[in-house]
């Protein structure tokens, strides 16, 4: 199958250029839910972080901003729970605001898709 590559020759369609056009053009989405019920001035917002339209992580309500991401396990016995083959990673960076953890997330997209291995989990 023949594709157009990034400088506009023919070429195999190995998935690559694919790849890297789909990279740069792939955002994170954010999605904040409020808490509901009695008690909901005593709880804090939930800020998810999606990408096509599946969870990813979540951005802590809380002062400094931490970033949590899902990443699959390299190993299934890596902390000792078989029955998970995924777990939660915090990012050392600490943001001052939520739109500056959002700005950071976007900016960074690529290096974080490259270095870990994100779990997708249903949104609710």
């Amino acid at each position: 199958m023949l594709a157009y590559r990034q400088d506009g020759e023919k070429g195999d369609n190995d998935g690559r250029d694919w790849k890297i056009k789909m990279k740069k053009q792939m955002k994170f989405t954010f999605k904040t839910i409020k808490p509901t019920g009695r008690y909901r001035s005593f709880e804090a917002n939930n800020h998810h972080i999606k990408l096509k339209r599946k969870q990813l992580g979540s951005i802590d309500d809380k002062f400094p901003h931490s970033i949590r991401l899902m990443v699959v396990k390299k190993d299934i016995l890596e902390d000792g729970n078989p029955n998970c083959n995924w777990k939660w990673i915090t990012l050392s960076k600490k943001s001052d605001s939520i739109k500056e953890a959002k700005e950071f997330l976007n900016n960074n997209i690529e290096g974080i898709m490259n270095k870990y291995t994100l779990h997708q989990h249903d949104s609710i």
